[in-house]
């Protein structure tokens, strides 16, 4: 009987380790680190830096982005730095770090005048002495992470997590992967960053995902659409426009939708975006 429990402990003792959520999910946002500045140091680079938060005294931190890395701007990775050229489609490992180089410096004057760090405070490891943590990080609402890539100077790799709860982002951790598809598969087209330096051409997937080319143009509504966010990843309509609605199309945004203006009949103008086949485009 003893030995038939002392099983039954090791057992329950098993599938709680395995249902465990990993140390990164287990931890709570801590509240916003604000008027955030980078603290100079020579291991800072695009995607890792020391930071001094305005409202936090007597502490500085170093944190590690979300979702993304930026190449090494060094040699001293270069298994890293292989795994970033063969990503990028570069064949000389050079042209890797001078992409590394230009994502450190793109930071540097993204941040330069103050930003938003959320973090759980979540171990990033890393070579420094210093605790890194994982971080989300932003100006005035547009994250550096999304803009990295979409500069085509970050790979989408790394430690992802839930952001519904954060105000900036309101979305899954696959929403917001989706959303760094997109500006990856912009920065691929106008061959930004690293994507300059690559000979590899887009996937058959990447092409049909990628956002549509449309030309600018109005549009008189025949028959009552569905207005959905300017994000392309937000896939649930926000109003209705009726017949007879003037649609000014700006750009295509996915492969789907285009970003568009309206004037709403209270004479209030306002941006969206529509399905291209609810156009007729």
């Amino acid at each position: 009987m003893l030995k038939s429990k002392f099983h039954l402990v090791l057992v329950v003792l098993a599938v709680a380790c395995l249902i465990a959520p990993p140390a990164h999910a287990a931890k709570k946002w801590r509240p916003p680190y604000t008027n955030c500045q980078i603290i100079p140091n020579p291991s800072n680079d695009g995607d890792s830096f020391h930071v001094r938060a305005g409202n936090i005294k007597n502490r500085t931190y170093l944190f590690r982005l979300y979702f993304v890395d930026t190449p090494e701007d060094d040699r001293s990775l270069p298994e890293r730095l292989q795994e970033q050229a063969d990503y990028f489609g570069i064949e000389n490992i050079n042209d890797v770090i001078k992409a590394g180089k230009e994502a450190t410096k793109f930071t540097q004057n993204f941040l330069k005048d103050g930003f938003t760090v959320y973090s759980r405070l979540s171990d990033a490891l890393g070579r420094s002495k210093k605790d890194r943590d994982y971080a989300m990080v932003n100006v005035n609402g547009v994250d550096l992470g999304y803009e990295l890539v979409r500069h085509g100077l970050a790979r989408i790799h790394g430690m992802p997590t839930d952001l519904s709860d954060q105000p900036d982002y309101k979305c899954s951790a696959d929403n917001w992967k989706r959303k760094l598809r997109g500006a990856e598969a912009e920065a691929k087209r106008e061959k930004r960053g690293a994507w300059a330096y690559a000979g590899a051409p887009m996937t058959r997937m990447e092409a049909l995902m990628a956002p549509r080319n449309v030309d600018e143009q109005d549009v008189v509504l025949t028959t009552s659409i569905d207005i959905y966010p300017a994000d392309p990843a937000q896939t649930r309509p926000i109003g209705r426009l009726n017949p007879g609605v003037t649609i000014h199309v700006i750009k295509g945004i996915s492969h789907d939708r285009a970003l568009v203006r309206f004037t709403t009949s209270s004479g209030n103008e306002y941006e969206g975006s529509a399905r291209f086949i609810d156009l007729g485009l």
